[in-house]
């Protein structure tokens, strides 16, 4: 069985579209964990929870520090607000830019999770395009050649 190896182009565009897309999406999760830090918490008031298995998702209305009245639905992740019923009051974050669409509890960390992982991928795409894009090293020469 003949098993070939990807040609050097192909691992090329490859490397080099992968360390490319991994820099965009890295920065466009450093600009959404930078602009949910800027944004600002509130007081909601659930009007509907939903369970499905052993997920909880809330429907919250609060409103914002411009005034603006927002309604989302998020999921629940903290622990004390497992047993939340409508017409409660829980604490919500939210992002600055899209305040009604990036919606979280107060205390749930989960988005950071992004970070280790765009670190990794970046470190690895960047690996990947230095290894492919080094110059070939020259062969050794050969220390006996030419001797009987």
């Amino acid at each position: 069985m003949d098993r070939r190896l990807p040609s050097r182009a192909f691992l090329r565009v490859f490397s080099m579209f992968g360390l490319v897309f991994v820099i965009a999406l890295t920065a466009l999760g450093t600009w959404s964990a930078a602009d949910e830090r800027r944004g600002s918490e509130a007081v909601a008031d659930v009007l509907d929870v939903q369970h499905h298995g052993t997920k909880t998702f809330l429907t919250v209305q609060f409103t914002t520090s411009r005034g603006e009245t927002c309604e989302s639905s998020l999921r629940v992740t903290v622990d004390a607000n497992r047993a939340v019923s409508a017409g409660q009051r829980i604490r919500v974050h939210y992002a600055k830019s899209d305040p009604c669409l990036r919606v979280r509890e107060v205390g749930d960390h989960s988005g950071w999770f992004m970070v280790p992982i765009a670190v990794v991928l970046l470190t690895t795409f960047a690996i990947l395009t230095y290894v492919v894009w080094r110059r070939p090293r020259p062969p050794l020469p050969l220390r006996y050649a030419g001797m009987p």
